[in-house]
């Protein structure tokens, strides 16, 4: 049984960032597939009730957990990039990467007997595209168009994720990997008429 007890008054956000930390430490001590409401409003001191007021189902927190861990992991690396100006794009796929897989709460997702859920959370079409845009939104430039920056940003993710489900042989592997198949589709701008179609 939680010993945490349930602000009376808690404020939406607040509410909701406190349901979702204590859906990470349920998934990690559960098993993402595993966790049940119950674990997750048992970690988070609170009903069933109010949990199912923020969370109509597990697929929603499922999916709100993954999009709140992904687009802090894209705030860290762009506030990264803005101190070290010199680092890479490789560098910066690479610490995401790595990010995931040092936090036992985002590991998880990825172990053996989790991997159908990332897989199926990735298909959420909203998700998907509020993810890509967080991870590849600086790479905007002149002549290429926000409908190919998100595409190229949902190529992206799920690059990441298959590093995730099936990580290379090495680091060295997988940076040469993404030197040389995933930052070239990533900077090179395409001519796109109105419809984000190629000429």
């Amino acid at each position: 049984m939680s010993h945490k007890r349930w602000p009376r008054h808690a404020d939406g956000d607040v509410a909701v960032d406190r349901i979702l930390d204590a859906a990470g430490q349920a998934f990690a001590e559960h098993g993402v597939s595993r966790a049940t409401m119950v674990d997750v409003a048992r970690e988070a001191g609170c009903s069933r009730a109010t949990l199912y007021r923020y969370f109509p189902n597990q697929e929603a927190l499922q999916v709100s957990f993954v999009h709140r861990a992904t687009l802090r992991i894209a705030s860290r690396l762009d506030s990264a990039r803005q101190d070290n100006g010199a680092e890479s794009l490789t560098d910066r796929i690479l610490s995401g990467i790595e990010a995931v897989r040092t936090d036992p709460l985002l590991a998880v997702w990825f172990e053996p007997e989790n991997m159908a859920v990332p897989i199926a959370v990735s298909q959420n079409s909203e998700l998907l595209r509020a993810m890509s845009v967080g991870l590849v939104g600086q790479l905007e430039t002149n002549g290429t168009q926000r409908a190919e920056i998100e595409r190229r940003g949902e190529w992206l993710l799920r690059t990441i994720i298959s590093l995730l489900v099936m990580p290379g042989p090495s680091p060295e592997a997988e940076r040469r990997m993404i030197d040389t198949y995933v930052v070239p589709v990533l900077t090179t701008q395409f001519d796109l008429d109105p419809r984000g179609s190629k000429k």
